[in-house]
């Protein structure tokens, strides 16, 4: 019965995509990030709904009449070269071919995402429906993995859908770290009080599911966010309040096995755990060592007689103490070193640069809306905000997480780069605006 009211749901879905792009678009990164067959246990769990929905996409970019207007940026261009960088590693890669070509297909089809993003999203409506995407995806995953957690009194450790990225706890808790402030930024556009309230209570559903998920990385996300509403809140008396609200909440469900998790922190160079990723930093680096330019290839270092090798020449980095290699590889534990290890210090300076300019622009569209941020222009302000601190956990986050490739974070790139080539436009248009009033003035 569920996989009958699925299909049906996702044709009746079709149909209003079709001639709508931006519709399909936001079905296809919804169902990459959902993970239908997670949910269903029938026929419907044999369909492949993400690739229907980016061929829907596709197309009806192709037939439709009035495109958006496309400006290349620096951003872009250095999304596209990161992308044929990788290609390169690919090619030459020093792990088994077929097997880091096969990561590669999947990386490339986050980048058609990315691309069609950046080519398909430039009003409201359109950013409005990405978003959406992104929260009824992973966002209703953390409200439902939420709801299991007080259900249990805190019992219920919580991690991602099988098959999926996300599956491991930890990237789980990243994942919603990146979503909650989105999910304010849909509170904040909401007219209607019963979905605002229903929007609140399912950014605190999300909020106990990275805590749920007994992720550091996740803890200290939520700790970015809850300090950045704090410091850029109007009234932080109240802030302090809200979040003190949820800390006693989280604090009566959460068991002591969550507390002794999180006190390693402190004790970090005692951590095994930490240690071992201290390790394998360092064959990441001595890998991108030995090959600067191209890398390893994906998970390059994570292929036994690779790391085995890499790991002859571990005396060059003994000032750094960790333990012993081992002999099986392990993942990166880090977006920047698994970047560095898989394509090189030349890869490695691209998706640095693709970092910084991602901040720069949702920087340059913030202050740019900054004088109207309670007019009209008044969600553009709040967008770039609250993707501004997605980015932000992000990438602190993710420095002890192996999520370089995470479909989320590309397509929030591509958000951004919409919303920054929309920002472009404006300043275009008041421009041609304030240059007409000039010479009918003269």
């Amino acid at each position: 019965m569920r996989d009958i009211v699925f299909v049906t749901a996702c044709l009746f879905m079709a149909f209003f995509a079709i001639r709508r792009p931006f519709i399909a678009l936001s079905l296809w990164l919804w169902s990459g990030l959902f993970v239908p067959s997670h949910w269903l246990g029938g026929f419907g769990a044999s369909f492949s709904y993400n690739t229907v929905f980016a061929l829907m996409t596709m197309l009806g970019y192709l037939f439709l009449r009035h495109k958006p207007d496309f400006k290349v940026t620096g951003l872009f261009v250095c999304v596209i070269l990161f992308c044929f960088h990788t290609l390169l590693t690919t090619q030459f890669t020093i792990a088994y071919f077929e097997l880091v070509w096969l990561e590669w297909v999947k990386f490339f089809k986050i980048i058609l995402t990315f691309v069609f993003v950046c080519l398909l999203v430039r009003k409201k409506a359109h950013f409005d429906m990405v978003i959406w995407a992104v929260v009824l995806s992973i966002g209703f995953y953390g409200c439902v993995e939420g709801l299991k957690f007080i259900a249990s009194l805190g019992g219920h450790k919580i991690a991602g859908p099988n098959r999926h990225l996300l599956s491991d706890n930890n990237h789980l808790a990243v994942a919603l770290c990146m979503v909650i402030p989105l999910v304010f930024y849909l509170i904040s556009q909401e007219l209607n009080k019963l979905l605002k309230y229903i929007l609140i209570a399912f950014a605190g559903l999300c909020m106990l599911s990275v805590l749920g998920t007994h992720s550091r990385g996740g803890l200290l996300g939520l700790i970015i966010i809850g300090g950045y509403f704090w410091l850029r809140s109007n009234n932080k008396v109240v802030s302090l309040v809200a979040i003190c609200l949820v800390l006693s909440v989280a604090l009566f469900y959460l068991p002591d096995s969550w507390f002794d998790r999180m006190n390693t922190i402190e004790q970090a160079d005692q951590d095994s755990s930490f240690m071992h990723r201290v390790t394998s930093w360092k064959i990441h680096t001595l890998m991108a060592m030995e090959h600067p330019i191209l890398g390893g290839g994906f998970k390059a270092a994570q292929y036994a007689h690779l790391w085995q090798l890499t790991a002859v020449n571990l005396d060059i980095l003994s000032f750094i103490p960790s333990p012993e290699p081992g002999e099986k590889g392990l993942a990166a534990h880090s977006i920047y070193f698994q970047v560095i290890g898989d394509q090189g210090f030349v890869g490695f300076m691209i998706f640095a640069s693709i970092l910084a300019l991602t901040y720069f622009q949702l920087s340059a569209v913030e202050k740019y809306y900054l004088h109207n941020k309670k007019g009209e222009h008044a969600w553009e302000h709040e967008l770039a905000k609250m993707l501004k601190i997605s980015f932000l956990a992000f990438c602190s986050a993710g420095a002890a997480l192996s999520l370089a490739y995470l479909e989320l974070f590309w397509a929030l790139v591509g958000v951004t780069n919409g919303l920054y080539i929309h920002c472009l436009a404006d300043k275009k248009s008041q421009t041609e605006v304030l240059v007409s009033d000039k010479c009918v003035t003269q």
